[in-house]
């Protein structure tokens, strides 16, 4: 239950998400219309491209249950309960791993979480985890069900990009254990993705996706991961974990085939971590005590004992996951800020663009978001030039833009006083200035 406190409590942070919010806005537009999105309909500087949006499914549910709820009070739950899904599909892998200990469990469990603090959000990707999580749980207890691979992947491809990912995986695996069964699986699995809304379009996306590599390298989720920072710890354990279990002779030569590809996968880009982890922390509880059978110590302690430390932390779990949901007033503007703005165009960030698009769509679009496959690097690049001050006063005069809604402490503040533009709002986080 320990790890369940965690996440309740984690999952009442206040959101700070770029896409969340489009996401959103994205499902109550489709709901409206009856039909998925083809085209941009949020941006001014990109109205009516060729867009198509990977999470429909995903976000039909985020516009239902807006439209429900009146608001985001849902999120946290819904992340408590997505995280935590995937946590206990991962926890029984780990506890059959690692023989029923319940060290290792509490162990490989607590990698898991302290992981995902940093990927934990409300994003449809979460809603992938779960799906990557069931499919590795899957592989692990029992011999895969390959009849319903056509059907899960199928649900996957409307979610979130991510299910490339599951059929690397369910490949890699299929080539360990040999199964010819198993890959004929995976090639139907692929070909059942576009019967999905977008058909062949849904792999049209992930190659609009991969051909703005210059985009993505301007988003520090898709830089390698940093190794000071805490929230590696977990891979580095896990890598660790299946260098002991190679060096103790306890990796079958078919985990080699998920083992090589995934450590690789998730050094390569800091956004990869958590999927990585998911994959890997089964393999790497073999490095610490783990075995291929589950042997279950008798236990010893007073059942009553037990289930009131359960109920405890089921109370403060609750506690925790109850609290209201806010926005994080860093990433964005405050109401007193929105209310300075007038009908015109505005100059923005990426975080601020995914909550315009959410509280002032349609009456306003929007400079910028974080759709990276839309706006390309010539988006991303001139929305950081803009931030450093670097060709302001041309490039604003071009889109026709008379306003501007940046953090304090941007350089591009600077520019626009000497441009002699009035600031109408300034707070700790934002300012808010106009052309005079």
């Amino acid at each position: 239950m320990l790890p369940f406190v965690v996440v309740a409590w984690r999952a009442t942070i206040p959101i700070g998400d770029n896409s969340l919010l489009w996401h959103i806005r994205a499902g109550s537009l489709q709901l409206e219309t009856g039909e998925v999105l083809r085209a941009d309909p949020f941006s001014f500087t990109a109205l009516g491209e060729a867009w198509r949006t990977q999470s429909w499914l995903a976000e039909l549910g985020y516009g239902w249950l807006e439209n429900v709820t009146g608001g985001i009070a849902w999120v946290p739950t819904m992340k408590f309960i997505a995280v935590s899904l995937t946590v206990a599909l991962l926890g029984l892998v780990i506890h059959l791993v690692g023989r029923g200990s319940p060290w290792l469990t509490l162990g490989g469990m607590f990698l898991l979480v302290w992981q995902s603090i940093p990927f934990g959000i409300a994003r449809p990707a979460l809603l992938g985890y779960i799906l990557l999580a069931l499919v590795v749980a899957v592989a692990h207890i029992r011999p895969t069900p390959l009849w319903t691979l056509p059907l899960l992947v199928w649900l996957w491809a409307s979610i979130h990009g991510m299910f490339v990912i599951g059929l690397a995986y369910l490949f890699l695996d299929g080539l360990g254990k040999r199964s010819r069964k198993q890959l004929v699986a995976v090639a139907i699995s692929g070909l059942a993705t576009v019967f999905t809304a977008h058909g062949l379009g849904t792999w049209w996306v992930l190659v609009q996706f991969l051909r703005n590599r210059g985009a993505l390298d301007l988003i520090s989720e898709w830089q390698p991961p940093d190794f000071s920072d805490p929230f590696v710890v977990p891979m580095l354990v896990v890598v660790l974990g299946i260098i002991v279990a190679g060096a103790r002779g306890r990796l079958e030569p078919s985990q080699l085939w998920i083992v090589v590809p995934f450590v690789a996968f998730g050094v390569l880009a800091e956004r990869n971590l958590w999927p990585a982890v998911l994959v890997l922390t089964p393999v790497a509880i073999l490095g610490y005590g783990g075995g291929s059978t589950l042997e279950r110590p008798a236990s010893t302690e007073p059942l009553v004992l037990n289930w009131v430390i359960a109920a405890v932390l089921v109370v403060i779990g609750l506690v925790g996951v109850t609290r209201p949901a806010e926005l994080r007033e860093d990433r964005f503007p405050s109401s007193e800020a929105m209310e300075a703005l007038d009908g015109g165009r505005v100059f923005h960030g990426t975080a601020v663009g995914g909550y315009l698009i959410y509280s002032s769509w349609p009456e306003r679009l929007v400079y910028i978001d974080d759709r990276a496959e839309l706006y390309g690097e010539a988006g991303f690049r001139q929305m950081y030039d803009l931030r450093r001050g670097v060709n302001v006063e041309s490039t604003l005069a071009e889109l026709e833009i008379e306003q501007a809604i940046v953090a304090a402490d941007w350089p591009v503040v600077g520019y626009l006083e000497l441009l002699g533009w009035a600031k109408l709002h300034e707070d700790e986080d934002f300012v808010v200035m106009a052309a005079r």
